[in-house]
């Protein structure tokens, strides 16, 4: 039965909102719990989830437009199913904001569907949510002990993923993928997620495009990283799950270091390298900066952190401040991110060199780098191999993929292109 896409309330206060990015388009088939869409309020950026397995249908992909809390913005089908006729009755989940709220969204009680069927709906917690992500947990399955059955985080102590992943190990890293093929792979930098992308994935919309939270980042789990090959090893991991091959990879800041440790681990299914001011060319880092987003527990305190990214500050809007506050997360997740920064960049220093990793490579390698970058000085670009193309952009800080999204996005198609034309030499010699 078809089920709603609603843009749903996430806080008290909330009366409308916008769509600021679709992770899917119509025909897609979905998950559940599988990022939909991404809302902007005049607070925080926030992703939201699929409530049922189905086929994406009836949304029209316009972003940026304010809509009212509620708003039906598109729905889920099953196979062969029509979307239903404006004002018709929709399946089970009719009206349940809650299981389309975002992990962070406070819960609100799930309304009755169509036909008195809220017994099938999902009740759990934010927390629980979060929780059963992280240790692959499914929560249908569960029994919940709070009111009217809810899943509490309480409920799910002593619980493990199950399946031959977990049993060996590997992290389940959260994910996003969008269309077939070989994807452009997305890593992001420190203290942020996937979302981080958002512009640059926008500017893309027309490739495939996956998108990975690193460990303790995002909506995957918490693990010890003692050091990028460790990182490097996770995403791996995560790609051969979902039997990804051949990757186009984009890495910046610290996913920049992850993308140079991946570069030995994939070989031959890397068929371009694109490194957007990367960790591991130079010793110098700004440890302030790491320092300071991490103490930093209002906007306030953290915003002229923030302001040391962009070259251009105005650039640095209230919703970037508020998604980076909620990014961060709370006093544990701080400290697990402290720990990562202290193993991978030990007393504010790039002690591990990934230079070497850029000799002999045969694809195309491009540096993409802020000549304003005050957190990773451009001038660590210098004396790398003559195989590697850096691209110095004037004015630009250390966020080339928001202050000039769509250029960053016109080199990395000149990756794809230039990809294309290695493997037909190598095919012909």
């Amino acid at each position: 039965m078809a089920v709603e896409l609603i843009l749903p309330r996430v806080d008290m206060d909330m009366s409308e909102g916008k769509i600021a990015h679709w992770y899917v388009k119509n025909g897609d088939k979905v998950s559940k719990g599988q990022v939909v869409f991404e809302i902007e309020t005049d607070k925080a950026t926030m992703e939201i989830d699929a409530a049922v397995d189905g086929i994406v249908q009836g949304i029209d992909g316009v972003i940026g437009i304010t809509l009212p809390v509620g708003q039906i913005v598109g729905w889920i089908v099953q196979p062969d199913e029509a979307v239903p006729a404006a004002g018709a009755a929709a399946g089970p989940f009719h009206g349940a904001a809650e299981n389309l709220a975002p992990i962070a969204a406070p819960a609100t009680p799930a309304m009755p569907g169509a036909g008195g069927a809220s017994k099938q709906l999902l009740r759990a917690t934010p927390l629980a949510r979060s929780l059963a992500r992280e240790r692959g947990i499914d929560l249908a399955i569960m029994t919940g002990s709070g009111p009217e059955g809810r899943v509490l985080a309480s409920d799910l102590a002593g619980t493990t993923r199950t399946g031959d992943r977990a049993a060996a190990g590997a992290l389940n890293l959260h994910w996003f993928s969008r269309r077939e093929g070989a994807p452009i792979v997305l890593l992001h930098g420190f203290g942020t997620s996937q979302g981080s992308w958002r512009a640059l994935a926008d500017e893309l919309r027309d490739l495939p495009v996956l998108g990975i939270d690193l460990p303790n980042h995002g909506k995957s789990p918490r693990a010890t990283m003692c050091n990028f090959a460790a990182v490097a090893q996770a995403v791996l991991d995560r790609l051969d799950s979902e039997g990804v091959n051949e990757i186009h990879l984009v890495g910046h800041s610290m996913g920049g270091g992850t993308a140079l440790a991946l570069t030995g681990l994939l070989g031959s299914r890397l068929r371009s390298l694109t490194l957007v001011a990367p960790v591991g060319l130079g010793p110098e880092i700004n440890g302030a900066f790491i320092d300071g987003i991490l103490r930093a527990n209002s906007e306030a305190s953290l915003r002229p952190w923030l302001a040391q990214l962009f070259g251009d500050v105005s650039r640095l809007s209230g919703s970037f401040a508020a998604t980076a506050l909620q990014e961060l997360g709370n006093e544990d997740k701080r400290v697990v991110l402290a720990a990562m920064a202290a193993s991978l960049l030990p007393d504010g220093t790039q002690a591990e060199s990934l230079r070497g990793r850029l000799e002999g490579l045969v694809m195309p390698v491009k540096l993409v780098w802020g000549t304003l970058d005050r957190v990773l000085p451009i001038h660590q670009a210098s004396g790398l191999p003559g195989n590697v193309a850096l691209h110095a952009l004037p004015a630009i800080g250390h966020l080339p993929q928001i202050e000039a999204a769509a250029l960053v996005a016109s080199l990395v198609r000149q990756q794809l292109g230039a990809s294309a034309w290695v493997l037909s030499s190598l095919h012909n010699t």
